[in-house]
């Protein structure tokens, strides 16, 4: 069994825990001098410790590869045809870029992780020729140089990977039962570059199967079928990744989208994992229909989503697989991309807040989607 931080170390965990409580105003001493008020963190009592690696972050596997994504407010037309144009080309993001390793490196120890919706149509290619068009069953290509970009960011900003692996019917046998090639590659090209990944998800959100490019007709017993042959492959061909999941997401906010249920998955047999994760966002986006107004992103009404969404995946954790630890390994404001104020200050106060909530309630590892920073 993979072993698991459970703990920051007690100066690293210190230093958190004072930060959170003090953005929550938590048990704080506080004496009145004036209008003034004195804060004394070395006076808390520490009521959490977190993973080392707590404050993580997403680089979304379109932003690696290049492709059609999320359109830029600034680029959108009239509402009247906005469902038109909710997406875009964006050429692939510049992992080399010196500003963005530096500010990346200043919230490591972290993992970056590499996945979303498009991972589970992206085809690796482990040659020097990449094909200018993906294979059948694939809707993008990750070239080596690209992924070797990531490995490279990574080494950078002292994160480590995770990441997850392609379900598209590219990846799928005759009957439609998911074969191991594309992972294997990826993880054998990884290891040639002295390189590994932490932890791996098998897919991007499989309770939305049906909009995450699935087959047809993919339901409970199909990914619990596929998720075993994942993990006794994954046990055998890189012992040492985690294996995260199941990464589900939207189940405690009102969505029209089709999804399959968390219980039904885990009832099914997609169980074992080494961490259990979930997604969240507070809503949907404007580009997708959401009608948040910006005021309203710092009430308690709003604020307290995030405690919904975790208490909902941790008594499923509780349930399906009791003392794993809890990963929220994609979460931002809204869903569909961000709304336009959240690469905004007034964003930060809703973001550390969401931070302590979660801290306090035992979470290890939050990973925030970047897509929000590309508006």
């Amino acid at each position: 069994m993979n072993a698991v931080p459970h703990e920051a170390s007690p100066r690293f965990a210190s230093a958190v825990a004072s930060f959170f409580l003090l953005s929550l105003a938590v048990t704080a001493d506080c004496t009145a001098q004036g209008n003034e008020q004195i804060l004394r963190p070395a006076s808390m009592a520490r009521i959490a410790a977190v993973d080392e690696r707590f404050q993580s972050h997403n680089v979304e596997m379109v932003e690696v590869t290049g492709g059609r994504f999320w359109r830029p407010y600034a680029q959108q037309t009239s509402p009247a045809q906005q469902d038109q144009d909710l997406y875009a080309y964006r050429p692939p993001i510049d992992l080399a870029n010196a500003r963005l390793r530096k500010l990346a490196s200043a919230l490591s120890p972290a993992y970056v992780r590499v996945s979303g919706t498009w991972a589970n149509s992206t085809y690796f290619a482990d040659s020097d020729i990449t094909p200018s068009e993906p294979p059948p069953g694939f809707e993008s290509v990750l070239s080596p140089a690209r992924w070797r970009a990531v490995v490279d960011f990574a080494r950078a900003i002292r994160a480590r990977i995770v990441t997850s692996f392609a379900v598209s019917r590219g990846a799928r046998d005759q009957a439609s039962v998911w074969t191991t090639d594309q992972a294997q590659r990826l993880l054998a090209y990884t290891r040639s570059l002295h390189a590994s990944i932490a932890a791996a998800e098998f897919m991007n959100e499989p309770n939305l199967a049906a909009l995450n490019g699935a087959p047809a007709g993919y339901d409970a017993k199909a990914y619990a079928r596929d998720f075993r042959i994942f993990r006794a492959f994954m046990r055998q061909a890189s012992p040492e990744t985690l294996i995260v999941g199941p990464g589900s997401t939207g189940e405690t906010s009102p969505s029209s989208a089709p999804r399959m249920s968390t219980p039904g998955l885990l009832a099914a047999g997609a169980r074992g994992v080494d961490v259990f994760s979930y997604h969240h966002y507070a809503t949907l986006s404007q580009r997708c229909g959401g009608r948040d107004r910006p005021e309203e992103i710092l009430s308690e009404v709003w604020l307290s989503r995030t405690d919904r969404a975790f208490a909902h995946y941790k008594s499923l954790r509780d349930r399906f697989e009791p003392h794993r630890p809890l990963w929220l390994t994609e979460a931002a404001d809204a869903a569909c991309g961000g709304n336009p104020w959240d690469a905004t200050f007034v964003d930060t106060f809703r973001y550390l807040d969401q931070l302590g909530r979660l801290a306090r309630a035992g979470l290890q590892v939050v990973s925030r989607d970047d897509d929000v920073c590309r508006r």
